[in-house]
């Protein structure tokens, strides 16, 4: 009896995290003003914390007549809540199980080389502008200061065979605010620079500090690309006074804005269609704003959009590659199991990696950086896609 009782308080308790897990995932993926996300944000991490607490004291108190009858009034509503957070977690095991035997379209991924940069190393200094920073850096295991450069090898069918070999440099959510100083976004921009890519795209929360704006020529505008730089906004560059600011500052380093907007443009002699949708922050693309094209001759279409949410708006386009972050792939992933924490209304259903739903090939990146400078079994990275027709 007492094992039964214990793996159902245990159950309980793990039902009562997966309820409100559920529940934060999806608050950070609406377009509520900040105000109203932290305020709510406060109150669930309150209750995650006292409710538990409490649940836990009441589980251990009541148990026998909770596990026996339905007719103690006064155990119903902790078997209504006991219930809520079963049925969480069923979901939750349900969907982790389904995204690890359901069948799934071919991986366009033919090879991924990796190389990491551990910026303190190389700088020979920790490049942090707060004490509660560099505390955090140096907790063991925090990854922050280890940045990943992946170069991703992609198959895909829908490229024309001018542009086969294109490499595309996507960095994203770097979140500039001091924590982390300005040196260590130079040597992250000087590796990436290193690739020699042909396109580089921002995917957005790229600066929530003013004072960071200064930054700008010194770091993102000394990014390198032989056939454009485009960039799109995320919901933490609202945080600033006025967003236009840092979209004037980029384009005045010669980058393209994408927030909202369509462009098409030849490359290589094919004609490509680039699009960026920054919603439920800002404004997505209007659909009758896009460029009219000849049926026979689709271009190869390429969206950034801040949010992995934006998926089925991409599909329903007809997109074909789309390039996202936001979720920082979960900051902490638990062995075996993964990441429990993602901004999205998916869950961690994409919480980074490369994902096929036809006709869209999907890459999200975990970032650079954070609001918490924390990295666990989840290092910060930087993605070079390399473009590779489905004939070669």
């Amino acid at each position: 009896m007492y094992i039964a009782a214990l793996a159902f308080i245990v159950i309980t308790l793990s039902g009562h995290l997966a309820l409100w897990t559920f529940l934060y995932n999806r608050l950070h993926a609406t377009g509520l003003p900040r105000r109203v996300v932290r305020v709510v944000e406060k109150i669930m991490i309150v209750l995650v914390g006292v409710a538990g607490l409490v649940l836990f004291g009441l589980l251990l108190a009541r148990w026998p007549v909770v596990l026996g009858t339905w007719d103690d009034v006064g155990s119903r509503p902790l078997l209504v809540y006991a219930w809520l957070g079963w049925g969480a977690l069923a979901l939750t095991a349900t969907k982790w199980t389904w995204r690890k035997i359901a069948p799934r379209a071919p991986s366009p991924l033919l090879s991924n080389h990796t190389q990491q940069l551990n910026v303190r190393a190389q700088l020979g200094k920790l490049p942090v502008g707060r004490a509660t920073t560099r505390l955090a850096a140096n907790l063991p295991g925090n990854q922050i200061m280890r940045v990943w450069f992946h170069h991703k090898t992609i198959q895909h069918a829908q490229l024309p065979a001018a542009l086969d070999g294109l490499r595309i440099a996507q960095l994203s959510d770097l979140h500039m605010t001091g924590q982390l100083t300005q040196e260590f976004f130079q040597a992250v921009v000087a590796r990436t620079n290193q690739w020699q890519p042909d396109l580089v795209v921002l995917t957005g929360d790229l600066l929530e500090k003013e004072t960071c704006l200064q930054w700008g020529p010194d770091t993102l505008g000394c990014l390198q690309a032989a056939d454009g730089k485009y960039f799109i906004l995320g919901n933490h560059d609202r945080r600033l006074p006025d967003p236009t600011r840092l979209r004037n500052a980029l384009c005045d380093t010669e980058w393209t804005d994408l927030g909202g907007r369509w462009r098409a443009r030849s490359l290589r002699g094919s004609r490509i269609l680039l699009a960026g949708n920054e919603s439920p922050w800002f404004p997505a693309p209007r659909s009758k704003d896009r460029p009219e094209t000849d049926a026979a001759t689709k271009p190869f279409s390429i969206l950034l959009s801040h949010t992995p949410d934006q998926l089925p708006w991409a599909r329903d386009h007809g997109f074909d590659l789309m390039l996202a972050g936001h979720t920082h792939g979960g900051q902490i992933r638990v062995p075996i199991i993964g990441p429990l924490v993602c901004p999205s209304r998916f869950g961690v259903r994409y919480a980074s990696g490369l994902f096929h739903e036809p006709p869209t090939v999907m890459h999200v990146s975990r970032g650079l950086s954070g609001v918490q400078p924390l990295r666990f079994n989840c290092p910060p990275e930087v993605t070079l896609l390399e473009l590779r027709t489905g004939h070669a």
